[in-house]
């Protein structure tokens, strides 16, 4: 299913609400012996489609539905690697930053960044570019890509490529969209430009508002395995395209490289670790050839 316009959200969502609904007045009627007041059940089932949906996307996110061998998630985890990747990137004063702890520990990453930060901050893409990392490529305005049509999300990602490639004299090798919210034509998108389309096994969630570099760290640290694909940031903001601190990133950088090599794990860039990965065998291919 082609979820490529916000049409086929609204279809989805008001199903989910229909079902919630229902599931709460059959639930309350036999709790409590008789049909709840009508606000209760709007209210209840808004709560349940709420959670519905975030579990839904979580699971779109992190797994997808069905085989889905263009994709890729994580690397093989029969190699003792992983890699780390930024978003919504670049950033004249976090950017910076992280590339001096990772330069200090000698780790490569992978930098997903924003069409219109690399336009407005060409010397920080540079810099990145210049350290010897990996670029990817996330959309010109970190717009969600279901909601965009054909003509914009063409644009959003034709114009990013563009941007990297004249900013930095390099071709982008990978694509991620915003929030890992993807679609078929996302991914045709993706053949077609040559650009890997690379979500992420594990992430940071750094963008959270009252985390800390502590908590941070401790999260990645004790869930990494061989093969992940790590997602921090180095700029952005929780509804914004940028403008939030990214100072807990900063802070828990070197403790997750230290507490990740602790546990025998080899940073790896990107390239490297896609290289052995093993992606799903499933019928994408043929549908791009229709």
């Amino acid at each position: 299913m082609d979820f490529g316009f916000s049409f086929g959200y609204l279809w989805a969502s008001g199903v989910v609400l229909l079902i919630a609904f229902f599931v709460v007045n059959v639930l309350v009627k036999r709790i409590v012996g008789s049909r709840p007041h009508w606000i209760l059940r709007l209210f209840g089932s808004v709560i349940i489609s709420i959670g519905l949906v975030m579990g839904l996307l979580h699971l779109y996110v992190y797994q997808g539905f069905g085989p889905q061998g263009d994709i890729y998630r994580r690397g093989s985890p029969e190699r003792p690697w992983i890699s780390i990747t930024f978003d919504d990137g670049p950033h004249p004063t976090w950017t910076p930053m992280i590339l001096d702890i990772l330069e200090e520990y000698d780790v490569p990453a992978a930098f997903f960044m924003v069409g219109s930060h690399v336009t407005r901050y060409p010397e920080t893409a540079l810099l990145v570019a210049a350290a010897g990392h990996e670029l990817g490529n996330h959309t010109y305005d970190h717009r969600n890509v279901p909601t965009l049509s054909t003509a914009e999300l063409s644009a959003q990602v034709m114009r990013t490529t563009l941007a990297i490639l004249e900013v930095t004299g390099e071709y982008p090798k990978y694509l991620r969209p915003p929030r890992g919210m993807y679609d078929v034509r996302l991914r045709r998108l993706s053949e077609f430009l040559g650009q890997d389309l690379v979500l992420w096994s594990l992430s940071g969630q750094d963008w959270r508002p009252g985390t800390s570099a502590s908590r941070v760290a401790r999260t990645v640290v004790n869930q990494a395995r061989p093969g992940d694909i790590l997602l921090f940031h180095d700029s952005g903001a929780l509804v914004a395209s940028e403008g939030a601190s990214r100072q807990v990133t900063v802070d828990a950088l070197p403790l997750v490289i230290e507490g990740i090599r602790s546990k025998g794990l080899e940073f790896v860039p990107l390239s490297q670790l896609l290289q052995y990965a093993e992606p799903e065998t499933d019928e994408f291919e043929s549908a791009l050839e229709e």
